[in-house]
C-alpha cells in the first residue's frame, strides 16, 4: 500500500544510493577530493583505534593514496622492497666508473720514499724562445722523480699549473697531458702580453690518488646521519644511511628519484612523515693504510715542483690580428683552459663578454625575470652579491634559519624574483637543521614550469664529495634527464650551471679532497656539455686565479655573475 511516508522513505533510499554511487566512481575517477580519515575523525566521534580499524579493513589501498595519507617517499620500506637504480641508469654509471677506474695508476710501492717527490721533479720548455706573441701555445714538460731520486716510469699524478702576471693580476690555468711513464706535458696559451711566469704543483702523488679513489669508493664510513622524528609529545633520534645494515622497517628519502635509495630507521610508533630534522657529521673513521697516510702528509700536499725557468716574454705581435669574438651564448661547448683573468676581469677564450657594473644595468638585464637558484653555500655567495647590489630588492624571507634557509627576495616594481633553495640530499649539515619540504635538485626543477623570464642556476659537488662516486654520478644522471625535460616543455628558459671551485685541504681532508671534486667537476662536464645550457667553470676561474678556498673572494664571485649574465641577457 502506497503511503507519502513510504513514498519519501523509497526516494530518500533512492538518492541515498545514488550519492553513494556517485561518490564511488568519483573517487575512482580521480574527480573528487574528499577528506582523509583523520579530518573525519576530528569531526566525528570516531576513535583513533577505531580509524586505524578501519584502514586495516578497506581492501582498496589506492583509495589512501587519494585520501592524503602518508605518501612516498614518507612512508616505511620493508627489506623486500628495498632498490638500486634502473637498470639503465645502473649501467651507465658502470661505465663511468670504468673509465675513470681506468685511468687511475694502481701500483704497489713498499716505502713512501718511492713516492711521487715534487722536489726532484724537473721542468723544461719544449722548443724555447726568446719571444712569444700573445695567442701563441707554449708547452711545459715536467718529469717526475721519486723521493731517492729515481726516474718514475708511470704516471697518474694529480698536477695542477698556472701561468700568471702578478702585476697585471693575470692568471690562466694549463691543460695537462699524461704520457703514463713519468713524463707530463702542460700546455698554456698566451693570452696577455708583458712577462709571464709558471707555476707548477703536485697536488697528489699517483700513489696517493689511488688510495683516495679506492678509499672514496670502498663505503660510506665517512660521513653519519640522524634524523628527528616529532609527534605531539616527543622527539626519537634515529639513525640514516645510502647504506644501512638493518632489518628494522625504514624510511626512504629518495624514493621519488631513480637513485640510490636513503633510508633511515623508523622508530616504533612513528611515521615517516614525522620526520623533522636531520643533521650530519664526520667520523673520522678512514680507509687509508698505514703505509698510505705518510703520503697525505702536509709537506706532500699541494707542493711545489721548483724550476728555474725564466719569465717568458709575451709581445703583441703586429702581424698577429685579434679574431673577434662571439658574444657567450647557452649551447657553446666548454673548453680548457676556458678564459684567463687580466686586471681581475675574465675573459673567455672562445666568446666575448658583456659586463654589468652597475645597478641599472644588471636591473635592466633582471627586469621581468624570476631566478631560480639551486644548490650549496657557493650558491649563497651568488644570491647574497645579486641581492646586495640590487638596492631594491625587499626580502621576503620564507622560513628557517641558518645559510641552508630558503631565500627570496623581489623587487615589484621592475618585476624580478630571486629564490634560492638548497640541492637537497646530500647534504651536510653539522647541527640539526629542519628538513621538512626539502627536495633534491632534479624534483625542484620538475616543479618549475619554465618560460622566456624564468631562469636556473644550479650547482652541486662539495657535498658528494664525502660519499662513494656512484651516488654523484646517479645524480648527475638524473640533473640531465630533468633538465633535459625543462628544456622540452619551455625551450626558452635560460639555464646555467656553475661547476664547483676548488678548495684548501680541510680538517676533514680524506673524504674533502679536491681530487674528489676534479673528478666530478669533469663528470658533469661530460654528461651537460650538450646540453643547451651556459656553463660558468668556477673550477677553471679558481685554478687560474690561485684561489684554494671553496668560498672565493667577491672578485671571483663578481667575475662568475658576469659570466652568468651574459649568458641570459
Amino acid at each position: 500500500m502506497y503511503t507519502p511516508m513510504t513514498g519519501n522513505l523509497k526516494k530518500g533510499v533512492f538518492l541515498a544510493v545514488s550519492a553513494v554511487l556517485i561518490l564511488y566512481f568519483s573517487i575512482h575517477r580521480k574527480l573528487l577530493q574528499v577528506p582523509t580519515l583523520s579530518h573525519f575523525c576530528q569531526r566525528t566521534s570516531v576513535s583513533e583505534p577505531l580509524l586505524e580499524k578501519m584502514k586495516d579493513n578497506l581492501e582498496d589501498k589506492s583509495m589512501f593514496t587519494l585520501m592524503n595519507f602518508p605518501k612516498v617517499p614518507m612512508r616505511a620500506v620493508n627489506e623486500s622492497e628495498r632498490r638500486a637504480p634502473s637498470n639503465d641508469v645502473d649501467l651507465q654509471v658502470k661505465t663511468i666508473m670504468r673509465k675513470i677506474d681506468q685511468r687511475i695508476t694502481k701500483v704497489s710501492f713498499t716505502h713512501p720514499d718511492n713516492t711521487t717527490c715534487a722536489a726532484k721533479s724537473k721542468v723544461s720548455i719544449i722548443n724555447p724562445r726568446e719571444r712569444y706573441c700573445v695567442g701563441d701555445n707554449v708547452t711545459i714538460q715536467i718529469d717526475v722523480f721519486d723521493y731517492l731520486g729515481n726516474r718514475k716510469k708511470y704516471g697518474g699524478d694529480f698536477l695542477r699549473a698556472r701561468i700568471y702576471s702578478p702585476d697585471l693580476k693575470a692568471g690562466a690555468s694549463g691543460k695537462i697531458v699524461d704520457f703514463h711513464n713519468g713524463t707530463y706535458h702542460v700546455k698554456f696559451i698566451l693570452f696577455w702580453e708583458g712577462k709571464v711566469k709558471v707555476s707548477l704543483f703536485v697536488i697528489h702523488s699517483s700513489e696517493a690518488v689511488a688510495a683516495l679513489w679506492r678509499g672514496r669508493n670502498t663505503g660510506y664510513n665517512y660521513i653519519d646521519h640522524k634524523v628527528r622524528y616529532t609527534n605531539a609529545t616527543h622527539e626519537v633520534e634515529a639513525i640514516c644511511s645510502y647504506d644501512l645494515d638493518t632489518e628494522e622497517e625504514v624510511c626512504n628519502l629518495m624514493e621519488a628519484l631513480d637513485e640510490y635509495p636513503f633510508y633511515c630507521i623508523r622508530p616504533a610508533h612513528m611515521f615517516c612523515s614525522s620526520i623533522t630534522k636531520m643533521t650530519s657529521y664526520y667520523t673520522g673513521r678512514s680507509y687509508f693504510t698505514e703505509l698510505e697516510r705518510p703520503l697525505f702528509a702536509k709537506s706532500r700536499i699541494r707542493a711545489v715542483i721548483p724550476h728555474d725557468l725564466q719569465d717568458l716574454i709575451v709581445l703583441k705581435c703586429s702581424n698577429k690580428s685579434e679574431a673577434v669574438k662571439p658574444k657567450c651564448q647557452t649551447g657553446m661547448k666548454p673548453q680548457w683552459p676556458g678564459g684567463y683573468f687580466h686586471q681581475d676581469l675574465w675573459y673567455p677564450a672562445s666568446c666575448s663578454l658583456s659586463r654589468f657594473n652597475t645597478q641599472d644595468e644588471v636591473n635592466s638585464c633582471l627586469k621581468g625575470r624570476y631566478l631560480h637558484l639551486i644548490g650549496d653555500s657557493t650558491m649563497v655567495q651568488w644570491y647574497v652579491y645579486l641581492t646586495g647590489l640590487l638596492k631594491d630588492l625587499k626580502d621576503l624571507e620564507l622560513y628557517g634559519d641558518g645559510w641552508h634557509r630558503t631565500r627570496l627576495k623581489v623587487d615589484t616594481s621592475r618585476n624580478i624574483q630571486i629564490k634560492f633553495q638548497v640541492h637537497g640530499l646530500p647534504f651536510l649539515y653539522l647541527s640539526f637543521y629542519r628538513c621538512v619540504g626539502d627536495k633534491t635538485l632534479p624534483e625542484q626543477v620538475d616543479h618549475i614550469g619554465g618560460n622566456r623570464n624564468t631562469v636556473l642556476t644550479l650547482t652541486l659537488g662539495a657535498h658528494f664529495r664525502s660519499f662513494p662516486l656512484h651516488v654523484f654520478i646517479v645524480r648527475a644522471i638524473s640533473v640531465r634527464k630533468t633538465i633535459q625535460r625543462l628544456l622540452r616543455r619551455s625551450p626558452e628558459t635560460k639555464i646555467v650551471l656553475k661547476t664547483e671551485n676548488t678548495s684548501k685541504e680541510p680538517a676533514y681532508f680524506e673524504p674533502m679532497n679536491d681530487f674528489n671534486g676534479y673528478i666530478q667537476h669533469q663528470i658533469l662536464n661530460l654528461l651537460l656539455r650538450d646540453l643547451d645550457i651556459g656553463i660558468v667553470d668556477a673550477w677553471d676561474m679558481t685554478v687560474a686565479a690561485a684561489i684554494n678556498d671553496m668560498h672565493p673572494p667577491p672578485m671571483v664571485i663578481q667575475n662568475e655573475i658576469n659570466y652568468f649574465l651574459t649568458y641570459i641577457c
